[in-house]
């Protein structure tokens, strides 16, 4: 826990919150939202413990909460409408991964900058 950069202790907190929110949503008899939930809460807490692929899932994540933002606000009362409340947690998902997603490419030039700073010069 202490190696990872702060964008992957973002995803670990998403992650966590997204199979909650998920779990919730099944208890309460939303399935297909549920498992959406809890299929990418799962794939981000998988994903965290390397910035490479948290950089990966979180671009795939803003696409896919997006998207249900979009499917959710254009089809009322579909599988992926989750209220407006929900919706609205939808756009700040999808734009919270897009940062997740920026962060590690940016911590990842950072320790590329750092690893030549430590070489030795010819």
């Amino acid at each position: 826990m202490a190696n990872l950069s702060w964008p992957q202790r973002a995803a670990l907190v998403l992650g966590a919150l997204l199979v909650v929110w998920g779990s919730v949503d099944l208890v309460g008899g939303r399935g297909p939202l549920g498992w959406f939930h809890v299929l990418t809460g799962a794939a981000v807490l998988v994903a965290a413990f390397r910035t490479r692929a948290a950089r990966l899932v979180g671009t795939l994540m803003a696409l896919l909460f997006l998207v249900a933002f979009a499917y959710g606000l254009g089809d009322p009362g579909g599988p992926l409408d989750a209220g407006p409340v929900g919706n609205a947690a939808h756009l700040l998902l999808g734009f919270a991964s897009v940062g997740i997603a920026e962060s590690c490419v940016w911590c990842e030039q950072r320790a590329r900058g750092a690893r030549r700073r430590a070489e030795p010069l010819p």
